[in-house]
């Protein structure tokens, strides 16, 4: 089973925690948070830009800590994708 994905809030507020951290915290630029949390330095800048909102949970969770705030204050869970056919076949009748 994959790693849960999760979609980011708002690429403003990331940056603006990147830049205006806690008492105490460090102030990252994309490249220092890339290379603080493991993610790759276009993964970071294009969820700045929110080209591309969201990452796997772990990524969620290194984001988050690097820039000491709680997960669900920056990331909400996407739903898994649905394995059932028919689940997907309700889905895209939905949207017609």
């Amino acid at each position: 089973m994959p790693d849960p994905r999760y979609h980011l809030h708002d690429g403003k507020l990331l940056r603006r925690l990147m830049e205006n951290p806690l008492p105490g915290g460090t102030s990252h630029t994309v490249r220092s948070l890339a290379a603080e949390t493991g993610v790759s330095y276009s993964k970071i800048q294009k969820l700045i830009s929110e080209q591309r909102p969201t990452v796997t949970a772990s990524e969620a969770d290194r984001i988050s800590h690097a820039v000491q705030c709680r997960r669900k204050a920056l990331f909400s869970p996407l739903p898994p994708p649905s394995s059932n056919e028919d689940d997907r076949m309700e889905a895209s009748d939905g949207l017609r």
